[in-house]
């Protein structure tokens, strides 16, 4: 059986080729361009990203990643607090950034221990104010 001649490329052809593999290249000199052209703004890359940091967290599922980004997916990364710039393309200072701020926020919310220690350290007439308020609050809650 004979094999078939293939075609030789044209010049404009072969100059096309190697101008694209220069710009790959120069593009994957920077960790963004490495990034891009690994594919790491894909949906299926953010899903991943998403669907890791909820479960890590332990926040509710993040909803459906499509081509654009939804109301949906921008509302939750906003209740989240969630790095946009770690979102869309991994960026790991973004993702420093947001587990940083996440640290303080947890860190400022006292014990229960701790409160229990500083209603204790109030004067009987205080203690009934806190108390009082504390059951109009949840009655508010369970109506």
């Amino acid at each position: 059986m004979a094999r078939a001649k293939q075609k030789q490329p044209s010049r404009r052809a072969i100059t096309r080729r190697r101008n694209a593999a220069k710009r790959l290249r120069k593009r994957r000199e920077t960790a963004l361009g490495r990034l891009s052209s690994d594919g790491a703004s894909s949906s299926r890359h953010i899903a991943r990203r998403l669907q890791w940091l909820a479960n890590d967290w332990g926040i509710e599922a993040p909803p459906k990643v499509g081509p654009t980004m939804s109301e949906a997916l921008a509302g939750y990364c906003n209740r989240h607090r969630i790095s946009y710039d770690w979102m869309l393309t991994g960026s790991l200072s973004g993702l420093k950034q947001m587990v940083d701020a996440r640290r303080t926020r947890l860190a400022a919310v006292p014990s229960p221990s701790a409160l229990v220690a500083k209603y204790a350290q109030l004067t009987p007439e205080h203690q009934a104010i806190v108390t009082a308020e504390i059951r109009r609050i949840l009655a508010e809650r369970d109506q």
